[in-house]
């Protein structure tokens, strides 16, 4: 099935690498390394965002997990998959997939199924949460 995801990570050779496993997958990516572009796309409400995926640990004010919340106001129970290169840490209580950087295609693709399958909030098991 094909999405329309946001993918948002201020390294941009992490950003460009994800974008092509997402591409490679069939989807549609919009490409964004600043929060500032990535929340006036996600605050337009005819976007038609089917997955966030965003990294935890972004510079400034809002953070990936900020990011998801401003998301979901207007795209009420938006998936949302975090990325992570510092596995120690995630923040606890984080109910959606949290992906280790760097990730296979494969790890992607199990994601992204799991995600779309689970309805937001769902805890993600550890599994599928450590990539």
């Amino acid at each position: 099935m094909l999405l329309r995801i946001l993918c948002v990570d201020d390294d941009r050779l992490v950003l460009a690498i994800t974008a092509d496993l997402l591409r490679d997958l069939g989807h549609e990516v919009i490409e964004v390394s600043a929060v500032s572009d990535a929340s006036r796309i996600v605050a337009a409400d005819n976007i038609g965002l089917d997955l966030l995926i965003t990294d935890i640990h972004l510079p400034g004010a809002i953070d990936g997990i900020g990011l998801a919340e401003r998301a979901r106001r207007t795209h009420p129970g938006l998936p949302v998959i975090y990325f992570s290169g510092l596995a120690h840490v995630v923040p606890p209580g984080i109910k959606s997939t949290v992906l280790h950087k760097p990730c296979t295609l494969g790890e992607l693709e199990r994601a992204i199924d799991l995600t779309r399958r689970c309805p937001v909030g769902t805890p993600m098991s550890p599994a599928a949460s450590t990539g």
